[in-house]
């Protein structure tokens, strides 16, 4: 039993650090400070330390990144809530996002992420948005 403890533990403590449990209603933008409110638009930055920063909304984790709150060699992986299914989270880069002024996102970026293109097109059609990926989300200023 112990040897199986040990195990788990080391294996545990040798695991790639990834993105964590967000406390909706406690956890803090780190962009903007503001409190995650709706789980459909979170967002994490990861570092290589294993450090979890929380955004509430895609364009504040954009906006982050365009600030330089973390080197580009410090990210380890982009985290972005599937808004079709907020308990889901998706690799930003492999995400398709649309982005619709109809959207009411937390800092009004108008970014919803989903895995599909399929399920943009169709979002996007249904909202009266356009279709992005994670390079366009990147380099476009967000309202805040």
């Amino acid at each position: 039993m112990r040897a199986w403890i040990g195990s788990l533990l080391l294996l545990v403590a040798c695991s790639t650090p990834g993105p964590r449990e967000v406390v909706v209603g406690t956890d803090l933008c780190e962009h903007c400070h503001m409190t995650v409110v709706d789980p459909r638009f979170v967002s994490q930055l990861v570092t290589t330390t294993g450090k979890v920063l929380i955004f509430d909304d895609a364009g504040c984790l954009a906006t982050a990144l365009n600030d330089g709150v973390v080197a580009g060699p410090q990210v380890r992986s982009l985290w972005v809530t599937d808004f079709l299914a907020p308990a889901a989270l998706l690799e930003a880069e492999a995400a398709w996002f649309v982005r619709a002024p109809s959207l009411n996102t937390p800092m009004a970026s108008g970014l919803a992420a989903v895995p599909t293109s399929v399920q943009a097109d169709s979002l996007a059609v249904a909202l009266g948005g356009e279709v992005l990926r994670w390079a366009a989300v990147r380099t476009t200023p967000h309202g805040h």
